[in-house]
């Protein structure tokens, strides 16, 4: 046989082989984008951290939008079973009529800071002192080694997570009854009021803290990540999302960022205690 038909030979087995092979496989589809709204109503201790939370999501997902409002925890508990909102923000465990239906994923921890303003001389209290301050069982600083001063208590009204977390934890499920108690509407309130007020003590949230108000030890120590980790500093709550039967499934996506190893690094970046998987 010559070469030429030797080498014509080859080619056309060459082409059958080829034509008996499987094609190859198409490459695999591109993630579908994310896109919608997500709207989150709550906790106002909570709506700085989610904010951020939110910004960062955003980033990685353009085609989202995403609305974050405060209100307190009582509204967004109720938004979620009401389906106006997608996602609840809670902080402060729920009760067991509000988790009917609802999914509750804790992401942070945060602590109770017990304030008062910049000039008090008192550097701490017992956890018994606290609860008899808020009872009026103790009126004057003087009680307690400070000032010949008025204690002015100022709390958070009555949808406020923070509130309810301090009367249940601190108040040990009580209502803070001292005749000077002054009521306010936001952290920021209780901040401002504390700052301006020689004789007020207040409450906020690690979120909150600002400058100008001065930390109280409670039986001895000190509010930080350390102490609540170690079970020193006892005044604490769970920062909570919530989701209900009517959220769009857009909202689980943020809520997996969110307690993804990412979202976790983010929330303690920012200066929470994150509550991981």
């Amino acid at each position: 046989m010559s070469k030429q038909k030797v080498v014509l030979c080859l080619i056309g087995i060459s082409f059958l082989l080829a034509a008996c092979q499987p094609p190859a496989p198409p490459p695999p589809p591109s993630p579908t984008p994310l896109v919608g709204k997500i709207t989150v109503a709550g906790s106002t201790t909570m709506q700085p951290l989610v904010g951020k939370l939110s910004e960062i999501f955003i980033q990685q997902h353009p085609l989202v939008q995403m609305e974050v409002a405060a209100g307190g925890s009582v509204v967004g508990i109720r938004a979620v079973h009401e389906g106006t909102a997608d996602i609840g923000m809670a902080s402060r465990a729920l009760k067991d009529e509000e988790a009917q239906g609802i999914n509750v994923y804790p992401i942070a921890l945060d602590a109770l800071a017990i304030v008062v303003n910049s000039e008090n001389p008192v550097t701490g209290l017992t956890l018994e002192q606290l609860q008899d301050i808020y009872f009026g069982k103790i009126t004057n600083w003087k009680e307690l080694g400070g000032n010949d001063l008025e204690i002015v208590p100022v709390q958070r009204e009555i949808s406020s997570g923070t509130r309810g977390a301090f009367d249940e934890i601190a108040l040990e499920k009580q209502e803070a009854t001292a005749p000077a108690l002054v009521t306010v509407i936001t952290a920021g309130d209780v901040a401002a009021t504390v700052a301006k007020n020689p004789g007020a003590i207040g409450y906020v949230g690690f979120g909150n803290l600002e400058p100008h108000l001065k930390v109280l030890e409670i039986d001895g120590i000190l509010p930080s990540p350390e102490t609540i980790k170690a079970g020193q500093y006892r005044l604490y709550r769970p920062l909570s999302l919530l989701t209900g039967p009517n959220s769009q499934p857009l909202a689980q996506h943020f809520i997996d960022f969110v307690l993804s190893e990412t979202g976790t690094k983010y929330i303690e970046e920012f200066g929470w205690i994150a509550v991981k998987k």
